[in-house]
């Protein structure tokens, strides 16, 4: 009996142990990782994987699980008998505890007072592209990327914070990854934690004389004190073409280059029965010796393909305990071009671009004692680019230049004979166009580009409460190393014209231009580049009552060398106070004093102050009555000097601009017969170059509505830029001399952005989130140092950074036209009727450049839009 007994209790208590299972997210629908799950009134306990996902075991059907996360109302959900629960956690409207990554540190979102947008892993995650140049694309208010190239690899995006107010140089902003200078494009999205864009003065003045141009920061993942969660990412891509050109066939291109022959008063080039055998290759009637004596080729698609692929694989693994936290992540990257496989080469080349990218990276944590704190940040990839021999560098592509100058009748992309018993491909070309795309793909050589690109930080993180309470020190050491290696291979081509139709089986019918050859090898080009970073750092942060103060002080140095080029050295001390009271009124004042050795010794060094204040509306007494609707309400405004010292003409960067050149002249001084070497003066030195200084004002609103189902901002901003440098355009002819570029040029930029975000659930399963943005910016040049003289029409002085410039159409040239004595002499040529006529707009009677004036837009958006909508459904049993 007293066995049954026990058996009994026994099987009462395993039926209480209860395992449940569920979700967490937030009200935007995303998840949240690292959430922790406890039964109340008990030490178990769980936390929330990478998917917001958790698995608890606990005594009781009817048991209470209390759920908690920073930034989060605690929430407290009774079982009631379910297995299986989705929760969604209420933001902590009172905490904000939100934190925002700025210059050299990070801050509660409360206390913010500059410009800075964030978004996080998740978001960014939202858009599979592999390089996150792309994926910020229309998420971040104010931010406006361009792409000028979809070269697997080679496809970085050009960003620009709040427009563009430098004609200098390109205008990009500041990046840099965990705190230290570095491209970003090609990190793995999955090891990403957020992305912090800061835009005004107050956000940059900590970055001195490099801030002008917005910073953008990026902060990788780390580990958590909680068990190993691995997560692993699959992701398959394609790739179109966002317009694809329209050709005419070879019916209509003949039917107008007769048109245009009999226009110009020269002879027809083809017969009637010529142009009848286009029109009827053209509509496909055409096959075998016709069709290659009256071809009709669409270069677009013998070349191109609709779609291109992309694969991206990403497995990482993020945990630790109290004393050791770790992060490591490994990812392959596999994207391809558009072009054809064309290939014949025996080597097995392809003609299609490829780009392979293989990343590791990992971040540990170790806690050496109570107050000591040592991590290490480890990122490598090896990147192989290949692709076939052609000319494509910077806006030239000779793949699309000759797509756009082949004309579809001129010959086939091949031809193909019978020798023996094997078929020969002979590519077709002319005496006139004798380089056949199809043939410079498949057979004119390839290249193999490989980057090995390795990135390390030391950190040591010391707690100093034992001298004063909330003072700490820092210390980061970095080494980046960055080796390009580059092979080329390379081969001739024939091309081939058939002459005789009656025997175009035969090699002996066809005219040939060019030989071929093997491919051989044709050199390599290697570069090597590495950067030495050091930072120490001094924070103070403390409450006193309703006082909230943080200080913080820092020196860094940076020494880049790229070969044997003499370093890119920077150096600078940066300052930060910051004062809240009662969780209402917010100011903070930041400076940076840094130098820069583009300038000349004495004037390196440069002091940046911005000052900014805050008020929290919301957290008034007054406003009590509204906090049932109106959860968050700021108002806040700054100003602030920074710098920008990267200086560009002609797109070629401009250094030691305080030196005098000096020119060789080989052979150029004789005594008697014998040419000798000489040296000329030069660039005359500018002595008192410096960096361009902007002044930018700030004025922002923040609000949330109804629990943060609807959270917004909008910015107001304006800024001046000077000491813009220029060439001197004014400088007399008779000087006699170059002289360096001045500090000559102003500009204006000025405009607004509006964020706003609604996110709200269906049930507990179903969420949905709907964000927009829309942005205004717009700038002006004030001065180019252009010359007085200059007529007003022709300056770019009033008009937008990179205005386009061009002659205006007034129509089409008319028999009327032709037979007015008045009409203006083109200098470009004899105009004929239906020419365009283009306006005299100096009256001299000449169509010449004098005429050109501002035509279309800046390349540059004024204006950008952005809707995005999200939505999540998760089956299970909801609370």
């Amino acid at each position: 009996m007293l066995i049954l007994v026990f058996l009994l209790a026994g099987q009462t208590l395993f039926a209480q142990s209860v395992e449940v299972n569920g979700v967490i997210r937030d009200q935007s629908g995303e998840t949240i990782v690292g959430a922790t799950v406890m039964e109340a009134g008990t030490q178990n306990g769980s936390i929330t994987n990478v998917d917001g996902e958790f698995r608890i075991t606990v005594g009781s059907p009817d048991a209470v699980l209390r759920v908690s996360f920073i930034g989060y109302a605690i929430q407290e959900i009774p079982l009631a008998g379910r297995s299986s629960v989705s929760i969604i956690l209420q933001e902590d409207m009172e905490a904000l505890d939100e934190v925002v990554v700025v210059g050299y540190g990070a801050q509660k979102k409360e206390s913010v007072v500059g410009a800075i947008s964030q978004i996080s892993s998740a978001e960014l995650l939202r858009s599979p592209a592999g390089n996150v140049s792309q994926a910020i694309s229309g998420k971040i208010p104010g931010v406006v990327t361009t792409q000028t190239s979809g070269a697997p690899g080679a496809d970085d995006a050009q960003i620009f914070i709040r427009g563009r107010a430098t004609f200098a140089g390109d205008g990009q902003p500041l990046i840099l990854v965990d705190g230290v200078e570095r491209a970003f494009s090609q990190i793995a999205p999955d090891d990403i934690q957020s992305i912090s864009v800061l835009k005004d003065a107050s956000a940059t003045a900590v970055y001195g004389v490099r801030g002008a141009n917005g910073v953008i920061l990026i902060t990788t993942k780390r580990g958590k004190d909680m068990k190993p969660v691995v997560s692993l990412t699959a992701n398959w891509q394609t790739q179109s073409p966002t317009r694809e050109n329209t050709y005419l066939n070879s019916f209509q291109s003949v039917t107008l280059l007769e048109e245009a022959l009999a226009n110009d008063g020269q002879p027809s080039q083809f017969s009637a029965s010529d142009i009848e055998m286009f029109e009827r290759s053209s509509s496909g009637q055409l096959s075998g010796l016709d069709a290659m004596l009256y071809p009709n080729v669409d270069w677009y698609d013998a070349i191109l393909r609709s779609s291109a692929p992309a694969q991206r694989y990403n497995v990482n693994i993020q945990g630790g305990t109290s004393r050791m936290r770790y992060f490591v992540s490994s990812e392959f990257y596999n994207q391809q071009g558009l072009f054809q496989n064309l290939s014949q080469d025996k080597y097995g080349n392809e003609s299609n671009t490829n780009y392979n990218r293989y990343a590791f990276r990992a971040n540990l944590d170790f806690l050496v004692s109570r107050d000591l704190t040592a991590s290490i940040n480890f990122g490598t990839r090896f990147e192989e680019r290949n692709g076939p021999n052609t000319a494509e560098s910077g806006g030239f592509s000779e793949v699309f230049y000759e797509l756009n100058h082949t004309p579809g009748w001129l010959f086939p992309v091949n031809y193909t004979i019978q020798e023996g018993e094997t078929e020969r491909v002979l590519y077709g070309g002319s005496s006139q166009y004798q380089n056949n795309i199809a043939g410079r793909l498949a057979k004119a050589g390839f290249y193999r580009a490989t980057n090995t690109i390795s990135e390390t930080n030391f950190i040591m993180d010391y707690k100093m409460g034992w001298l004063t309470e909330g003072l700490s020190a820092k210390a980061m050491m970095s080494f980046d190393y960055d080796a390009y290696y580059n092979r080329r291979f390379t081969a001739a081509f024939a091309t081939y014209e058939l002459n005789d139709r009656d025997n175009y089986q035969s090699i002996d019918a066809y005219n040939k231009f060019n030989t071929d050859t093997e491919l051989a090898y044709a050199g390599n080009d290697q570069t090597t580049q590495y950067k030495l970073y050091f930072e120490y750092q001094l924070n103070y942060a403390r409450e006193f009552g309703k006082n909230d103060v943080t200080a913080m002080v820092l020196y860094n140095q940076n020494d880049f060398r790229y070969q044997a080029d003499l370093a890119q050295r920077y150096q600078g001390l940066v300052g930060r106070v910051t004062y809240g009271y009662d969780s209402r009124y917010l100011a903070e004042i930041n400076a940076g004093y840094n130098g820069s050795e583009n300038f000349i010794e004495g004037k390196r060094f440069g002091f940046f102050p911005s000052f900014s204040l805050g008020w929290l509306m919301s957290n008034e007494a007054f406003m009590s009555s509204t906090r049932d609707w109106l959860n968050n309400l700021k108002i806040r405004g700054s100003y602030g000097e920074v710098g920008n010292d990267v200086y560009m003409i002609n797109n070629v960067r401009q250094r030691f601009l305080y030196e005098q050149k000096w020119t060789q002249l080989p052979n150029a001084y004789f005594f008697g017969t014998t040419g000798y070497t000489g040296i000329y003066e030069g660039q005359y030195p500018n002595y008192a170059v410096t960096w361009e200084r902007a002044n930018k004002y700030n004025l922002g609103l923040e609000f949330g509505l109804w629990n943060g189902m609807l959270n917004g901002n909008v910015d107001l901003f304006s800024e001046t830029r000077n000491n813009i440098l220029t060439a001197y355009l004014t400088r007399p002819e008779w000087v006699g001399v170059t002289m360096a570029a001045g500090n000559l040029g102003e500009t204006k930029n000025s405009g607004f952005e509006i964020e706003l975000k609604h996110a709200n659930h269906i049930g507990q399963d179903f969420t949905y989130t709907v964000g927009m943005s829309y942005s205004h910016a717009k700038n002006e040049i004030l001065d180019m140092n252009e010359p007085a003289l200059k007529t007003d029409y022709r300056k770019r002085e009033g008009h937008p950074i990179e205005q386009y410039f061009g002659l205006v159409v007034d129509g089409f040239v008319t028999s009327e036209d032709l037979a007015n004595p008045n009409l203006p002499v083109s200098t470009y040529g004899d105009v004929q009727v239906g020419d365009l006529k283009y306006r005299d707009i100096n009256g001299d009677g000449f169509i010449d450049d004098r005429d050109e004036t501002a035509i279309g837009f800046s390349n540059i958006p004024e204006n950008t839009f952005s809707l995005s909508l999200g939505a999540d459904y998760r089956a299970g049993d909801s609370m």
